[in-house]
């Protein structure tokens, strides 16, 4: 079962990875060629896709390390707070390692200035991050055209998702060949004949 959460697990990354590169295509040419209705709507499906994959990716690595395949057993708002956590604390943790590496001087030459690093995770953080993946993906919402702003929630919290999502890349994202991922690295949409017995 751990093999088969684990594929399913990369896809998510995967699922998330393209997202992001389709965000980042679209927000690209909003900067240097035009902003337009169309490309808006291209660019918030992108960056609502990866909010939404991101979550999903990262309630599967909880899961895995809960060694549990229902991702908590936990019920309702226990569930959410014990997810929400997760997501806080791991957070934190890539923002206080990133901190450590700079102090420690073996930190890579591409990271920000230390004060980026030293911070602390907002505390509404997680909660706004499943807010907004249940509001912009998951679910159809009044509140997703009237008054809940993806621009202002990419402002306040991009760079906390950008290095969770950073952060699985070298466990989680494709290195070499591309994965057999079972059934969805299967799937076809021709039809075979299979050879009978």
């Amino acid at each position: 079962m751990d093999t088969d959460h684990c594929k399913a697990t990369v896809h998510e990354y995967f699922r998330c990875e393209d997202a992001f590169q389709s965000f980042c295509k679209h927000s690209e040419y909003m900067v240097l060629k035009e902003k337009n209705r169309e490309v808006s709507y291209r660019a918030y499906n992108a960056y609502a896709s990866f909010i939404h994959h991101l979550w999903e990716f990262l309630q599967a690595c909880h899961a895995r390390d809960a060694k549990k395949k229902n991702i908590t057993n936990k019920k309702g708002s226990e569930r959410i707070k014990v997810i929400e956590g997760y997501v806080s604390l791991h957070a934190q943790r890539i923002f206080d390692q990133y901190r450590d590496a700079i102090r420690g001087g073996h930190a890579p030459q591409w990271v920000n200035h230390i004060s980026y690093y030293e911070i602390k995770v907002p505390v509404e953080f997680a909660s706004e991050f499943r807010k907004y993946r249940n509001k912009v993906s998951g679910h159809v919402d009044h509140e997703r055209v009237s008054n809940l702003s993806l621009s202002e929630f990419y402002q306040k919290y991009h760079k906390y998702l950008y290095y969770l999502f950073l952060d699985a890349k070298h466990m989680w994202g494709g290195k070499g060949e591309f994965p057999d991922l079972k059934e969805v690295t299967d799937f076809s949409i021709m039809i075979t004949n299979k050879k009978e017995n």
